[in-house]
């Protein structure tokens, strides 16, 4: 399950990526053409991988707790209460 996530996290990185170079060279082009200012071209690619990676991260959140409600609804305990109950047991068995 956690090989998904990370799949899909890099996939969505990786996406990212891909946009902002494409984004660099549709930009290049305009300035290119004269179209748009070298700073104006510079802004408008700062303010799209910006949004780029708000977007990812949004996504990154959600599907974290997607994974996290699937995780408890197939009753898998999460790691911190898989400590809790370690920790329990050894206290359990150094006082026996």
């Amino acid at each position: 399950m956690l090989g998904v996530f990370k799949k899909s996290f890099l996939l969505a990185l990786g996406s990212g990526i891909l946009i902002k170079e494409s984004v660099e060279n549709f930009a290049a082009n305009l300035v290119k053409k004269g179209k748009l200012t070298t700073e104006e071209a510079t802004k408008t690619t700062r303010d799209l991988v910006e949004q780029v990676k708000k977007d990812v991260e949004l996504v990154q959140g959600k599907g974290e707790k997607k994974v996290e409600k699937l995780w408890v609804s197939v009753g898998v305990t999460s790691r911190s209460e898989y400590k809790a109950l370690e920790k329990r047991v050894k206290d359990l068995e150094e006082a026996y």
